[in-house]
């Protein structure tokens, strides 16, 4: 759906800049955005740090643009994370754009630009941060006392675009109000392995990636470690640097961490962070792998009610999926048809419908503003 106040007088499409740039969200979230028909441009430099290891750049949304070669050069050419906007860049931006779309992360600069220069929507994007770390902490370490007071002006321009419905319930009162549900959407090569799930690989799956190299993820290893430390399992997660662990798998393809779910019998995912959680349990889910979970942590909130999958222990943990490793199929059965609560909160046309209001919203006065 296409807001009437977004057409121009050449009746082009509206135009988006995604300045997420995530492999996974890229093939989920972009070609919804253009179905609701937005032509899309995703930056072409991101930076080069291993937080940014799962960045990705496209070059086939940049023809639906309809925008001068030399103007595409001068945003191809831009650092969008690190660089702040010149002039030339703000007018291009308020010349040929509607609505930003920025990851809210240690790179600050496309969201605090956009608050400052530009005269479209914005949405920022948020996936949750580990607890109790809130995205209010990025615009009061900025040091620009104004850009909350920033956020205020811009009314309905500025959208918290929120993944799950519970992050903004800790933020300052200027995002929380401006607070809207724009579910983590899930790529359709995902939806395509729904229910392929078939077992029989007698191990624990588990996620800890950069084991060595982040004193958080550090911490989640001794933890797993000390829960299966005898128990048959395999641990998955994109590593900087190799732990020296056999259980540790190589980096993965899509295709084979898809499989890798389908083989394993259960997958352990005992995270009680309330406002965060990866894609990699909710991908299992879909795929039809049993997935054990805490009590209190986000896939608990997702499922609105106490699932079978729902531990309430470490140890809890450790004893369903010996269960589940030893062949409870009661047990396996139970959590796999009760995961389905979960699943259907990740739908593509709800994420579709989340997205037409969102937009509807922050560009419902770009008119009267371009206008004054």
């Amino acid at each position: 759906m296409i807001s009437k106040n977004m057409r121009r007088a050449d009746d082009r499409l509206p135009r988006l800049i995604w300045v997420v740039n995530h492999k996974t969200l890229l093939p989920a979230e972009v070609p919804i955005l253009r179905s609701l028909g937005y032509a899309v441009y995703v930056p072409k430099r991101v930076p080069n740090v291993p937080e940014y290891r799962s960045a990705v750049v496209e070059y086939s949304y940049d023809a639906d643009l309809k925008i001068p070669d030399d103007v595409l050069a001068i945003l191809n050419f831009h650092r969008f994370y690190e660089r702040e906007w010149s002039p030339t860049l703000t007018s291009i931006l308020n010349k040929y754009f509607d609505v930003l779309v920025s990851s809210v992360s240690v790179f600050t600069t496309p969201l605090f630009e956009a608050i400052r220069k530009f005269k479209g929507g914005v949405v920022a994007r948020v996936f949750g941060r580990e607890n109790p770390a809130r995205y209010t902490s990025f615009f009061e370490m900025s040091g620009d006392m104004t850009l909350l007071d920033g956020v205020k002006a811009m009314g309905n321009r500025f959208v918290f675009g929120q993944g799950f419905d519970n992050l903004a319930e800790i933020e300052d009162l200027c995002l929380s109000q401006r607070a809207r549900t724009v579910t983590v959407s899930v790529p359709e090569f995902v939806w395509e392995r729904r229910g392929s799930w078939k077992g029989g690989e007698k191990k624990v799956l588990l996620l800890c990636p950069n084991i060595r190299d982040s004193k958080y993820y550090g911490g989640i290893y001794s933890e797993l470690k000390a829960i299966f430390k005898d128990v048959p399992h395999a641990i998955f997660g994109p590593q900087n640097i190799p732990p020296g662990d056999p259980v540790v798998l190589p980096y993965m393809t899509d295709a084979e961490l898809l499989d890798l779910y389908r083989r394993m019998c259960v997958f352990a995912y005992p995270s009680i962070e309330p406002r965060h959680v990866h894609y990699s349990p909710i991908e299992a889910m879909i795929v039809g792998t049993p997935v054990l979970y805490r009590s209190g942590g986000m896939l608990d909130h997702l499922a609105g009610q106490r699932l079978p999958g729902c531990c309430d222990s470490k140890e809890e943990v450790r004893e369903n999926a010996l269960r589940l490793l030893s062949g409870d199929i009661r047990l396996e059965v139970a959590i796999r048809e009760s995961q389905e609560k979960i699943i259907e909160k990740f739908s593509t046309d709800l994420v579709r419908t989340e997205w037409a209001e969102v937009l509807e919203q922050c560009c419902s006065r770009l008119d009267v503003i371009r206008s004054t």
